[in-house]
């Protein structure tokens, strides 16, 4: 029998509370999804002056536009008069200004007030502090991201580390050329899970092996459970008799016009925190973001990313797609799973990390750094 030195111990977990309590989640949308950089949106669904989209990001509902001039702005979604909500269409053109519903004040694509009812004239020179208020927003890899801190830091410090850290370079991960690629399938998935769950499982490929048959095929080196994201720049390779990244390994469609031979035939994972997945292979690319709804239940966008003239040129795309249809249905189906487990007096003080899973302590650190106090149980 072992004696007490010899029993195994491995690194912890976050505590079963973590995923389950209501103060914990509202704590991290306020200190995470309000201060980070979020991805909303692909850049191409604004694409014109007035086109709009309504999201919602650390609790408050954002107006996403373009003005005249072609440039994204943010705002909250709340008229600056008596607080009514100006949009509830989650998109469409707004012509010219954005009027509220409730007395007409007008806002321009700027977000600057325009008009107001029955205000004499000589107040509109008073009107420039009464615009809507603005968030951060940026346009990179061709997607649409907003950050709610009263002063957030640069994209490139945040997000832009992180896929240096993971790529080893800027030029590697500017091979697969995002802005010009366009949404070939739009798929909205709800996980009946905390959204940390999904970050834990994307962050890790420990699991693969037992849950994901059609990926291992793809990338027998998954069965290994090791996964990408262990090393900066590495990228594993399609099996030998391996055709593309489609759910049966037959030829996918040609290969994305920057990358080398090399990387046409390999798969990199990037897990970008707090919200974004991104899937990059030799024709294509996976893009992820999480809309977290509750403590119990996350909404998770998927847009598969194409070379333009593929779709032009009418190849068909579903094969490419269904692999990581099956793969995402899997992985939620599991991360449900994991969800029932966390409100048990046997979870609560957190599971296990084995080795390959040690990457998921960055993360949970960069939670509990920023939740604070408020993630300790009551």
């Amino acid at each position: 029998m072992a004696t007490d030195t010899e029993q195994l111990t491995f690194p912890a977990s976050l505590e079963g509370w973590w995923y389950t309590e209501p103060a914990i989640f509202a704590e991290e949308q306020r200190a995470i999804y309000g201060q980070r950089w979020v991805c909303v949106a692909r850049a191409d669904e604004v694409p014109a002056a007035g086109d709009f989209l309504v999201r919602e990001v650390g609790g408050e509902s954002l107006i996403i536009l373009r003005d005249d001039e072609g440039a994204l702005g943010a705002y909250y979604n709340v008229c600056r008069h008596r607080g009514a909500r100006l949009l509830t269409d989650a998109a469409g053109h707004c012509g010219g200004v954005i009027r509220c519903p409730y007395h007409a004040w007008a806002y321009g694509l700027d977000g600057a007030l325009r008009a107001a009812p029955n205000m004499p004239d000589w107040r509109r020179e008073r009107w420039t502090n009464l615009g809507l208020h603005a968030v951060a927003v940026s346009e990179e890899l061709g997607c649409v991201w907003v950050n709610l801190a009263d002063e957030p830091g640069a994209w490139d410090d945040d997000i832009g580390r992180q896929i240096r850290s993971r790529m080893g370079s800027d030029e590697l991960m500017s091979a697969w050329a995002m802005p010009s690629l366009v949404t070939g399938t739009r798929r909205v998935y709800e996980a009946a899970c905390n959204w940390k769950l999904i970050v834990e499982n994307f962050s890790e490929c420990y699991h693969c092996p037992s849950v994901h048959p059609e990926l291992t095929t793809v990338l027998p080196e998954f069965k290994r459970g090791k996964g990408t994201l262990h090393q900066a720049g590495y990228g594993a390779a399609y099996g030998e008799d391996i055709g593309g990244f489609t759910f049966d390994g037959r030829p996918g469609l040609p290969p994305l016009p920057g990358l080398s031979a090399e990387d046409g035939r390999r798969y990199y994972g990037l897990v970008l925190t707090p919200n974004v997945f991104l899937n990059l292979v030799g024709d294509h690319v996976i893009l992820h973001w999480l809309e977290p709804i509750g403590p119990d239940r996350t909404r998770i966008v998927c847009h598969w990313l194409f070379d333009p003239a593929v779709l032009e040129a009418g190849y068909d795309v579903e094969p490419s797609v269904e692999l990581f249809h099956r793969t995402n249905l899997q992985d939620f189906a599991i991360c449900e799973r994991c969800q029932l487990g966390m409100s048990s007096r046997s979870f609560a003080h957190g599971g296990n990390l084995v080795e390959t899973e040690l990457q998921l302590r960055d993360f949970h650190a960069e939670v509990r750094a920023a939740v604070g106090d408020a993630g300790r149980p009551r």
